[in-house]
């Protein structure tokens, strides 16, 4: 049966006028975000209007995004939602002990399951800050913590990115990215550190290094200290959904009761958890290991190749190919994509004004052969002329 729409009221259309005026001149600066229409994934191939590409862009760091739970058990079985917050219909067995399998992975006494990273950043900030806290938050962060920021009742410091909370920050917060989404860069562990040391509280937001470094366990695994709140989302190297926070057992207690992230949502779907579980195992174990060799290896190599074009020193999948001028980005992008790679064209406001890229990363199901081809014809375009052909 076809219903007939009601009529859109008068407001309504004149929201429709204003936003579409906002989209035009959006499309006319070259600012316009679209989803690509992506059919047939396996995993870093796919296609895009039809034609078949491998993707360069992709935060599919170690190649578990592909990956199934093995056995009819797990994900089949779960029911499929959790009807309600876990305060109000309480928590699954399921979900506490893939909390307190993940926190013994990375050495905290206790962590959260929250359904994504975003959602944890927005939620938790505002949850432990209070108004006489000042809290030293880098220039890049991402959106998320920004937002989690603003909600929150502390004094904001912006710092220059990857500059350090002054000496004399005692019982202040450092909000930082242990791997910066855009840039592939991070803070110094000694500064970390050193603030932790001297009284600061850090929150550092580990999602482009967990599962990557020291066994899996992220940057945060070579500090002396530990950070006060560690944000591991599983969208990345997991190749999962969902974000850990973890922390002390009392932290994390104040958390479930106060968070408005956590306390007003519907838990983690359960029938995710089991595909959480596999992929902690994974990254944890020996599979875990080899792919991290095979993900280094490639970063080597295509760095190797890449020269000049990225400032980058290789301890980051993450590459940065700094265009600057919008257009220009979106034409590299779509020559790439004419070429059989998938590589999106970055923009303000996601990066600063004058900061448009080409961000590129790295995975480990990434074909050394692959990787070669890819960065021979990527520094072709790069070499020709802004003005020439198709970049």
């Amino acid at each position: 049966m076809t219903r007939r729409l009601p009529l859109s009221a008068r407001g309504n259309l004149e929201l429709d006028r204003r936003l579409e005026a906002a989209l035009e001149g959006e499309r006319e600066a070259s600012r316009e975000r679209r989803c690509p229409a992506a059919t047939r994934r396996r995993g870093l191939r796919y296609a895009l209007g039809g034609a078949e590409v491998v993707s360069f862009c992709s935060n599919d760091y170690l190649g578990l995004a592909d990956l199934r739970p093995p056995g009819p058990a797990g994900a089949a079985l779960a029911p499929s939602g959790a009807a309600s917050s876990r305060l109000v219909c309480g928590e699954m067995d399921a979900h506490r002990e893939v909390e307190r399998s993940f926190a013994r992975f990375v050495g905290f006494e206790d962590a959260i399951l929250f359904p994504s990273g975003f959602q944890a950043n927005v939620g938790v900030p505002a949850s432990l800050l209070r108004p006489s806290d000042t809290v030293y938050s880098d220039a890049l962060n991402h959106a998320s913590l920004i937002d989690g920021l603003r909600l929150a009742p502390a004094t904001r410091r912006i710092l220059d990115h990857l500059a350090s909370p002054p000496e004399a920050s005692e019982a202040s917060w450092w909000f930082v990215e242990s791997v910066f989404s855009m840039d592939g860069d991070g803070p110094g562990l000694e500064q970390l550190d050193a603030h932790l040391g001297r009284g600061g509280c850090v929150y550092l937001d580990e999602a482009h290094a967990i599962g990557l470094h020291a066994g899996g366990r992220g940057r945060a695994a070579a500090l002396r200290h530990r950070p006060s709140v560690l944000v591991a989302p599983l969208g990345k190297a997991f190749g999962c959904a969902g974000a850990f926070v973890c922390a002390s057992a009392t932290v994390c207690a104040w958390i479930r009761g106060h968070a408005r992230g956590f306390v007003f949502t519907t838990a983690v779907s359960p029938v995710l958890v089991p595909r959480i579980n596999h992929a902690l195992e994974l990254v944890a174990g020996p599979e875990g290991e080899r792919r991290r060799e095979r993900l280094w290896r490639n970063v080597e190599l295509f760095r190797a190749r890449l020269g000049g074009h990225v400032d980058a020193d290789g301890a980051s999948p993450i590459f940065p190919v700094l265009v600057g001028d919008d257009r220009r980005a979106l034409a590299l992008s779509a020559a790439l994509l004419e070429r059989g790679w998938h590589v999106q064209a970055i923009r303000p406001p996601t990066v600063p004004e004058n900061g448009a890229r080409l961000r590129i990363t790295i995975s480990a199901a990434h074909e050394p052969e692959t990787v070669e081809r890819f960065a021979a014809e990527l520094c072709q375009l790069l070499e020709q002329a802004p003005g020439r052909g198709a970049a």
